[in-house]
C-alpha cells in the first residue's frame, strides 16, 4: 500500500497538487474511517514511514503534500514528525506558517525535475 501512495504522491509533486486525506484515501481506495481513530493513525503512520524513508535518503517529505480538508493546513502529525527529523519542538514548526509552503515548495522543486523523477522514481 505504501508503494502505491508514495507513487501517487510523487505524481502530486510533479502536478504541484496537494491533496486532503480525504481525497487521498477516496482516490486511492484505501477503504479508511477517518471517524475511526485507528484509521487516522494509520494513514499518519503510512505517511510518516514514506516521509521517514524519504528525508533518510536526502528528498523532500511527501507528508507536505496531504493536508486537512476543512483548514487546508498540515495536521499535528506532520509537525511532530518534523520535530522527529530536525529536532526543533513541532508547536514552534506549527506556528511558522512558512514551514508547510516551504516543505511543499521542496517536494514540487525536486520531484518536477526530470533526471530526480527518473532516477528515484522507483525508489522505495
Amino acid at each position: 500500500m505504501k508503494k502505491e501512495i508514495r507513487e501517487k504522491l510523487i505524481e502530486l509533486a510533479r502536478l504541484k497538487t496537494p491533496w486532503s486525506y480525504s481525497t487521498l484515501n477516496d482516490q486511492l481506495q484505501l477503504y479508511l474511517n477517518f471517524k475511526n481513530g485507528y484509521n487516522r493513525d494509520l494513514i499518519g503512520e503510512w505517511l510518516g514511514e514514506i516521509s521517514t524513508h524519504e528525508f533518510k535518503k536526502g528528498r523532500p517529505l511527501f507528508s507536505a503534500l496531504i493536508i486537512h480538508q476543512e483548514d487546508r493546513e498540515q495536521g499535528d502529525g506532520f509537525y511532530k514528525l518534523c520535530e522527529e527529523l530536525y529536532g526543533k519542538p513541532w508547536q514552534e514548526l506549527k506556528e511558522d506558517k512558512n514551514v508547510e509552503v516551504e516543505k511543499m515548495k521542496e517536494c514540487y522543486a525536486f520531484w518536477k525535475d526530470d533526471s530526480n523523477f527518473k532516477k528515484f522514481k522507483n525508489d522505495y
